[in-house]
């Protein structure tokens, strides 16, 4: 017997729950109309039926390009796309006949922190195994609902929220951007959020903001909050549990449908990313590299066999992920094998654990380290806009203009203050010795950043050569 593919977990769902509420949106500050399981089916049916085959083509493997926005018809016409036995592609690829398997599912473009960007191929298999594996270790009996703000082309969003809901037979709210996600969480009261780092510090700031609680904010029935994409800082995972309300921090990549690890109401350890999903084996190479094994790992990268050669090895994926397994079998992330950083003194330093602990203090929106080959770290500071102005405005300092600021002694004398703090408890070779404040935060549009919004170092140090230069003199 085959493994059931998506489109299988989705007609067994629908008639199982085919009059239950499943889909609605958010729309001009209200909830539209929910599709039902029935509702839900008929709309892939009729969405399946105006798929036209490519060029006369067989419809397997004919790709099928992806929608470029995230509301009902992006979730109807990508289960009718893996209905018709097509492949979902991103949107800016080629309608072509493709030459591999029919179990091919879709091609997902991923791109890390460096600069070249590779296509993973993913199997039904890979996708529904691994939201099979997400719902089990999830536990419970599926009676939530879900607030999905992240956008679907990104393989967290598809399988943490679309396919796992679907497997669950639970209901899903789509919000009507990530701008409105507070507002419409508490429209919509949700059970259950997915959300990166940044979603959660922003709420941190909002509640403070606002001088309401975490929950309030979240639309006061919040049970679950998973967070994945990058690594989540200490003090604010310990700010949500101080309230009650635990972010249960995962691990994944693209390929690996995205899911390795991930912490459950069952099975919690706050600071690690859980433990491996069920079928999901873990360990962990000589030179500390996560490797993953399951059915759950990718087929291959898209017309790259070399890439493909060099991730793939006797079996196992090679993440190019650093991290431990402790005793429990609870999965802790260091850092990226590529990224770590090795002082002159040839002390090694992973700079996204340093990073997280400085994005935690609320005067920092964000930070980007370096050092290689150098006697310590320094750092790129991009302060908090509003707590920098608050400041300013109470010591009542003569400032003209923004670079004015970022240079003043006393702006200065509290940022130094600051970094010291978060990092009060590093081993040495993790303390930031020289920092530069900058006036503009780093960017995705100027690929400083990833779509998940993990720093992209060779970027950034390009585009701040000047910057980091006179830090280093």
């Amino acid at each position: 017997m085959s493994p059931p593919t998506i489109h299988d977990l989705f007609l067994a769902t629908a008639e199982r729950h085919a009059d239950k509420p499943a889909l609605a949106r958010v729309t001009d500050g209200r909830i539209e109309r929910w599709l039902s399981w029935r509702d839900l089916l008929k709309a892939v049916a009729h969405e399946q039926s105006g798929l036209k085959d490519f060029a006369g083509k067989e419809k397997h493997g004919a790709l099928t390009p992806a929608r470029h926005y995230c509301d009902i018809a992006w979730v109807t016409h990508t289960l009718a796309v893996h209905a018709s036995g097509r492949v979902l592609a991103p949107v800016d690829y080629p309608a072509e006949d493709l030459r591999y398997s029919a179990n091919l599912a879709a091609l997902v473009n991923t791109a890390g922190t460096g600069t070249a960007a590779k296509t993973v191929m993913l199997s039904h298999d890979n996708l529904a195994s691994n939201a099979l594996a997400l719902s089990q270790a999830s536990g419970g009996d599926g009676d939530e609902l879900r607030l999905s703000f992240l956008p679907f082309e990104h393989l967290y969003a598809r399988t943490g929220d679309l396919f796992t809901w679907l497997v669950r037979g639970s209901r899903l709210v789509i919000a009507e951007n990530p701008k409105t996600v507070f507002r419409d969480a508490r429209l919509v009261k949700p059970t259950v959020i997915n959300g990166v780092p940044y979603f959660f510090q922003k709420a941190i700031d909002r509640a403070q903001a606002e001088r309401v609680s975490l929950k309030q904010l979240l639309g006061c029935e919040i049970k679950r909050l998973y967070c994945g994409g990058a690594s989540l800082a200490p003090a604010i995972e310990a700010r949500f549990a101080d309230e009650g309300i635990p972010i249960y921090c995962g691990y994944g990549l693209t390929e690996a449908s995205p899911v390795v690890s991930v912490n459950t109401p069952e099975a919690y350890k706050r600071g690690t990313v859980g433990r491996p999903l069920p079928g999901v084996e873990v360990r962990i190479a000589e030179d500390g590299e996560v490797l993953v094994r399951g059915p759950n790992v990718m087929l291959g990268y898209w017309n790259n066999p070399a890439a493909t050669a060099e991730t793939l090895r006797e079996g196992w994926l090679h993440t190019g992920d650093l991290g431990q397994l402790d005793s429990e079998g609870f999965l802790t992330i260091v850092g990226r094998k590529k990224e770590l950083l090795v002082l002159s003194t040839g002390k090694k330093v992973a700079p996204a654990s340093v990073e997280a602990r400085l994005g935690a203090s609320p005067w920092i929106e964000q930070a980007c380290v370096f050092g290689e080959g150098h006697t310590g770290l320094t750092a790129l500071i991009v302060p908090n806009a509003d707590r920098l102005r608050a400041e300013i405005k109470s010591r009542r300092l003569w400032v003209w203009s923004k670079r004015q600021a970022l240079g003043h002694a006393v702006i200065r004398t509290l940022y130094r203050r600051e970094i010291d703090i978060c990092l009060a408890n590093a081993p040495a070779e993790e303390r930031v010795h020289a920092f530069r404040l900058v006036g503009r935060g780093f960017d995705p549009a100027r690929g400083e950043m990833t779509a998940k919004l993990s720093l992209r170092r060779p970027a950034i140090a390009k585009s701040f050569a000047r910057e980091i230069a006179a830090m280093m003199r």
